[in-house]
């Protein structure tokens, strides 16, 4: 997958994660948060090594249990994408 491409994916998923952070005051998703911006960051720079959101949505799930929210396709698309991406380099 393009690297664009998945930089795309992953900026949208994270305005998504902070967005509901904010507005349904999840503090907790801090840490899948900062696990986005890593991962954005690394891809942007050329030197990722692993998929640090792998799971990403289990973590989720584990904090909040909310199995209907729509950002749960969002966070799983992300991290194929990043799968996908570490695939190709």
């Amino acid at each position: 997958m393009d690297k664009k491409i998945v930089l795309n994916i992953l900026n949208s998923t994270l305005d998504a994660l902070e967005k509901e952070k904010e507005l349904y005051d999840k503090h907790d998703l801090m840490n899948i948060i900062n696990k986005y911006k890593s991962v954005i960051e690394k891809i942007s720079n050329d030197i990722i090594e692993y998929n640090a959101i792998h799971n990403s949505v289990r973590a989720y799930l584990e904090i909040y249990n909310d199995y209907d929210n729509p950002l749960l396709y969002k966070m799983s698309d992300a991290e194929e994408a990043v799968s996908e991406y570490l695939s190709n380099i």
